[in-house]
């Protein structure tokens, strides 16, 4: 795809959900109804990113075929296997034997199609969890490493998670973390209507892994936050920020914005659910850097 690739009302293209037609075209937006009849708004660069996104996941699959009929066993043993996509091995709540999270697989594989200006993103497995991060290469020999926001991906025995990690601190401690800067940032009011958008599009939740600063998830919906508790009662949020603030005067947070899919609908993904990873991660950028903000 070339810069000069521009969509024309009444032609069809394919992305990631399927065929679609473009109904309309604005300055920077455009309707687009799909085979199913479903019609929506979509920013255009969002959709030429997309098809660009995946015109260059076919290549590098061909790319990928080609370098593993040249290799030999003994670089494939050395761990030199591309990522082919999540397998059922992989869903377990431990790290034993299970290799999805290197570099060379769906560490290397999302981080390959990063294409922030902003930052330069590496992968790294977490300790002892079935879970892979991603951040800044500049931020990663700071001090404060466990309380940085980054991108993450995790398992479960039934699932698949990714999205963005924001850890906080202690509420007794006064020292400056990302935590502290996005919270700032969530105090805009346009700040929280973005967030609220790409919670909206994307299905996205909020979630405390911890529970020590909240039970059950946050989510937008209707047109508010509304707090869905473990008990499955909802019940409305007036403020994002002022709710996060709060929440984190509790403890600790292991503090999530998530998208979760079915172990086998991740499965079935196989190569391309990182570049959906990646999509997604690129979308939610103005998350991380908020965060990020702060000095050193």
């Amino acid at each position: 795809m070339t810069e000069e690739f521009k969509f024309e009302v009444g032609e069809k293209y394919e992305n990631m959900k399927g065929v679609f037609e473009v109904l309309t075209i604005r300055r920077e937006s455009m309707d687009i109804r799909w085979e199913d009849g479903e019609e929506i708004v979509t920013p255009i660069d969002l959709q030429k990113r997309i098809l660009e996104r995946m015109r260059f996941e076919k290549e590098l699959e061909a790319a990928q075929k080609a370098q593993k009929a040249k290799s030999s066993k003994a670089s494939a043993s050395k761990g030199g296997k591309y990522f082919e996509g999540l397998e059922e091995a992989d869903f377990i709540n431990s790290v034993s034997k299970t290799t999805w999270r290197g570099r060379g697989q769906l560490g290397g594989a999302v981080a390959l199609r990063l294409k922030s200006k902003q930052f330069k993103f590496n992968s790294w497995a977490v300790l002892r969890k079935p879970e892979v991060g991603w951040l800044d290469v500049s931020r990663q020999k700071q001090d404060d490493l466990k309380l940085q926001a980054k991108f993450y991906a995790r398992v479960e025995k039934a699932s698949f998670f990714y999205g963005v990690h924001i850890p906080t601190p202690d509420p007794s401690s006064d020292e400056a973390c990302d935590w502290n800067s996005l919270v700032a940032w969530l105090d805009k009011p346009e700040n929280d209507s973005w967030v609220a958008k790409q919670c909206s599009s994307h299905a996205l939740c909020f979630c405390d892994l911890s529970k020590q600063g909240f039970t059950g998830s946050l989510e937008y919906k209707n047109d508010q936050w509304v707090h869905c508790g473990l008990d499955e009662k909802e019940t409305v949020v007036a403020s994002l920020h002022a709710f996060l603030a709060d929440a984190g005067k509790s403890g600790a947070m292991d503090l999530r914005i998530e998208k979760q899919i079915g172990k086998d609908a991740a499965i079935e993904k196989k190569q391309n659910i990182a570049g959906e990873m990646a999509a997604l991660f690129e979308t939610l950028i103005p998350v991380y850097a908020a965060a990020a903000a702060r000095k050193a």
